[in-house]
């Protein structure tokens, strides 16, 4: 290598420790990328920085007369060797998690890689007493083995099937993702082709640094954008919620009735004001919680729905609880919407027979079950106004529970009975985050 390869290499490695180390920082630090993806790059950074240090550690130390200087060179070379297969390694695990929908296929895919950098792993291990990869002479010199190219095989496999898997899930990813991917599969595989055959200049390590914090880039652009979106989402729900929650006609009754107590009944009347005020507040400010709530609040708020109704005594209806279950989470305003309607174009509509609402909870499978069933007669007529309501109302409860937890709604509608039933995963709503105020003052 002559001296002017040597400066070259030396600042493309100091480049590249650089580099990784601002990625580092950068995933460390990242907000708006979730979980997953900022563990990956924080790995794969890690694993830039260790391998460019390694390549520069053994260019500095090769020639260098001594012992020592023999073992830091054989450390810094299985390092080197070590790590770029790592990089690939990481990358083909990072891709298949974020591509791969179906769990046996990432299972068999993973099992291939770990197989692939075991036998990498092993082959570099006997090349350090054999010389299958590299040897270093009397001299500490460094010089290729015929069999140096394989040394490449094993993480070119890895980077061969990454492409595969990307070409078969382009459907699941971004165009920001797929950009990033490719570049990150390609630039490496060039900087092996060429490394495999220029020796001199390390290519392989300033086309992977490159690519990585290229990939990075973009990939933390398409994260961000992603959450930008999914919260202009939620603040449309949110929107859309308030307007299908506060009902005029339910409000306007409410305060109707207060005003006749407060001629009737001024104790009564006192409570009834305290019950709505409770009501009111429930409603606006939980479209300010990003979080689940514990099942037991969300049924206080509907026993005070409840006792509202009730003071008119022209709305006569009964409710009942079967609750087998109540040590759970729930998204605010998903149930209490269900209540009201059962009651109001359910039970209401009851002539000849006494309406009935019965809310229940139980546990099936990996489900929470939570349903609401009304008896009805009839059909009730429905103002253009009052089925807006209720359309906007079933909307903000789908999106609302598939947002928090990835619950569904459906409702089942018979002749005389109706059912709506709200299934939520257990994962999701047993010691996941909480939101816990209960101050309802």
């Amino acid at each position: 290598m002559t001296y002017a390869q040597f400066m070259i290499n030396v600042a493309i490695d100091c480049f590249g420790a650089a580099i990784s180390v601002l990625g580092l920082l950068a995933s460390i630090i990242a907000s708006r990328i979730n979980h997953l993806v900022k563990r990956y790059f924080i790995i794969l950074f890690i694993c830039h920085l260790v391998y460019v240090l390694s390549n520069l550690v053994a260019l500095i130390f090769r020639g260098v007369p001594g012992d020592l200087s023999r073992v830091i060179l054989y450390i810094s070379n299985f390092g080197e060797f070590l790590f770029s297969a790592l990089m690939a390694y990481w990358v083909s695990n990072y891709m298949v998690d974020i591509s791969v929908k179906d769990e046996n296929k990432i299972a068999k895919l993973k099992m291939i890689f770990n197989i692939l950098m075991s036998i990498h792993i092993v082959a570099l291990i006997i090349s350090q007493f054999t010389g299958l990869y590299y040897v270093i002479d009397a001299d500490n010199i460094y010089h290729r083995r015929p069999l140096f190219p394989l040394s490449f095989v094993w993480a070119g496999i890895m980077l061969l099937i990454d492409m595969k898997v990307i070409i078969d899930n382009m459907g699941s990813l971004s165009r920001k993702q797929i950009v990033g991917f490719w570049a990150y599969l390609i630039a490496p595989f060039v900087g092996i082709i060429i490394q495999t055959f220029v020796y001199g200049i390390d290519f392989l390590v300033a086309m992977t640094v490159l690519a990585g914090i290229f990939m990075f880039m973009l990939v933390s652009l398409d994260q961000t954008e992603r959450n930008v979106a999914k919260e202009m989402e939620n603040e449309n729900i949110k929107a859309s919620l308030l307007l299908g929650q506060i009902s005029p006609h339910f409000i306007f009754n409410s305060l109707m009735t207060i005003q006749d107590l407060c001629y009737t009944d001024p104790n009564m009347a006192a409570d009834s004001i305290g019950n709505f005020a409770v009501y009111l507040r429930h409603n606006m400010e939980d479209l300010t919680i990003n979080e689940m709530i514990p099942f037991e609040k969300e049924l206080g708020f509907i026993e005070e729905y409840v006792r509202l109704e009730k003071m008119d005594p022209d709305r006569e209806f009964d409710m009942e609880y079967q609750l087998e279950e109540r040590s759970f989470v729930i998204p605010t305003l998903t149930l209490q919407p269900v209540v009201e309607n059962a009651i109001n174009y359910g039970a209401l509509t009851c002539k000849e027979k006494r309406g009935k609402v019965i809310l229940r909870t139980r546990k099936e499978g990996d489900a929470m079950i939570v349903t609401v069933w009304n008896n009805f007669e009839g059909k009730r007529s429905v103002t253009a106004g009052q089925k807006k309501h209720r359309s906007i109302a079933t909307e903000n409860i789908k999106s609302r529970l598939k947002y928090f937890c990835n619950g569904t709604y459906e409702i089942h509608i018979g002749e005389t009975d109706a059912i709506a039933t709200i299934r939520l995963p257990l994962n999701k709503v047993i010691g996941g985050p909480v939101h816990e105020n209960t101050d309802d003052r």
